[in-house]
């Protein structure tokens, strides 16, 4: 379809037919006669759901929205409005009009894009799942650290009974798991502290001794940082030696 904007306009206070642009018809792919030449009319073809969203967004004096019109071959396309309902001063409308955009093609981009998205986040959570190393993804905000996920193997490793278990307690279970001196005498670090030294520094190494819930080893790990538009993240390996 070559023509992407239109135009419409109906005087509701004189009753007067729909007025639209020459356009108007080829870019919605049906005539006036099979569409109707009231707006009531065009609503019928539509699905219940855009139906109750388009009458929704009229309501307001200026609008946009984006809907689905089905085509005479069976597929739709996605067409977004601009309208304007002007009132009289008694505050019943008057007229009402809308510049219509045809964005098919930029739904469908974005259909595709967040396909994409949702398979790669698929992929990374199979992965991080049969990934034997210990790894968790914790959330740093200013209130506090937040645990995002974890894999078996960290699951296993901290001894926690579920994915529930570890997203409730994982930080009190870190904390306590962390002695107040190493075997060689010098001070723990506390686990806020080399998340804080991540978000600075981006990534960090270390080795320590820990005891969780009971057991005790020694722990190699690995913690980066990954900066995302609208939060901070924080991916830690953990490697029992």
């Amino acid at each position: 379809m070559s023509v992407l904007m239109a135009w419409w306009e109906e005087d509701l206070s004189e009753n007067e037919p729909v007025v639209t642009s020459d356009n108007f018809w080829e870019l919605i792919g049906y005539t006036e006669k099979e569409f109707g030449n009231r707006r009531s009319e065009w609503l019928t073809i539509m699905s219940l759901e855009d139906q109750a969203k388009l009458k929704e967004a009229t309501k307001h004096e200026v609008w946009e929205i984006d809907f689905r019109l089905p085509q005479k071959d069976g597929t739709s396309i996605w067409l977004r409005e601009t309208g304007r309902r002007l009132q009289t001063e008694s505050g019943q409308p008057e007229k009402v009009s809308a510049v219509v955009k045809n964005v098919t093609i930029e739904k469908k981009s974005l259909e595709r894009m967040e396909a994409r998205e949702r398979e790669s986040a698929k992929i990374g959570r199979e992965i991080l799942e049969l990934c034997p190393v210990a790894m968790a993804l914790f959330q740093i905000k200013a209130e506090g650290i937040k645990l995002l996920n974890i894999n078996k193997a960290g699951i296993k490793l901290w001894k926690f009974t579920s994915y529930q278990d570890a997203a409730e307690n994982a930080i009190r279970v870190v904390n306590e798991s962390i002695p107040a001196y190493q075997p060689n005498g010098t001070k723990s670090t506390p686990f806020p502290e080399r998340l804080a030294t991540v978000m600075k520094e981006g990534s960090i190494e270390f080795k320590t001794f820990l005891n969780i819930k009971g057991k005790e080893m020694n722990m190699k790990v690995h913690i980066k940082k990954i900066e995302l538009p609208d939060k901070a993240l924080a991916i830690v390996y953990m490697l029992p030696e």
